[in-house]
């Protein structure tokens, strides 16, 4: 399946769908955004990575802020580091950095806090794996999440499961896109560290399900 580039959908947007429909919709649907002090120092971090450089140091080539898209699946967005290795083959060349020659790609992604107990940046991470294979025709089988608050590099396999999972995941997104329907919201331990919290008034929503759950649960007849 081919999408138009204008329907296509911001990659870094499938992690907020993975973690929270309605966060997702607030900022996509709604254009609703909020700072906390989460969001802010992950924006502070991430300023040199946008910033569009490259390193190469011990056979390792580093490019920040390469743009990737994908036809098929509808995605676009920037990587944080595309991580390249030099291997034997036939050459090729990568879009945005001017090489030419056989490479093995990886991506990495910057977070700012510890690694999540969902899945969420993992398909983020693959959806932009998916972008390059698309791109160069090169496959990309691995690929790390850098957690800046425990300093730490996890490393991550593109499995079968996780590539269908995510193109699943962007086939669900395209689909709310075009809805234009809001989800609702659900309150549970998400909802204490999410900058958005203010607007999504999860508690509201909760008391008004609760509220018209009892109407109906009380509800008597007219005789």
């Amino acid at each position: 399946m081919s999408h138009d580039e204008e329907d296509f959908i911001a990659i870094s947007g499938l992690q907020h769908f993975a973690y929270c429909k309605r966060q997702w919709g607030l900022i996509h649907l709604e254009k609703e955004w909020a700072d906390n002090f989460l969001t802010s120092e992950g924006q502070v971090k991430h300023e040199r990575v946008d910033s569009g450089y490259h390193e190469f140091r011990k056979g390792l080539r580093q490019f920040s802020g390469l743009y990737l898209k994908s036809q098929e699946l509808g995605l676009y967005g920037r990587m944080d580091i595309l991580e390249i290795e030099e291997t034997n083959g036939p050459p090729i060349c990568i879009p945005g950095t001017g090489l030419t020659g056989n490479w093995q790609l990886k991506p990495v992604e910057f977070k700012h806090g510890k690694p999540k107990q969902t899945d969420a940046d993992l398909l983020q991470l693959c959806a932009q794996a998916l972008c390059l294979e698309e791109m160069t025709g090169l496959p990309v089988t691995e690929g790390s999440i850098f957690y800046c608050q425990t300093r730490h590099r996890t490393e991550y396999v593109f499995t079968p499961e996780i590539r269908e999972k995510t193109k699943a995941l962007a086939n669900e997104c395209h689909i709310l896109m075009n809805s234009k329907k809001l989800p609702s919201a659900e309150h549970d331990q998400r909802c204490f560290a999410c900058s958005l919290k203010g607007i999504c008034q999860p508690n509201v929503t909760r008391n008004r399900k609760l509220h018209q759950y009892y109407q109906k649960l009380f509800e008597v007849s007219d005789l």
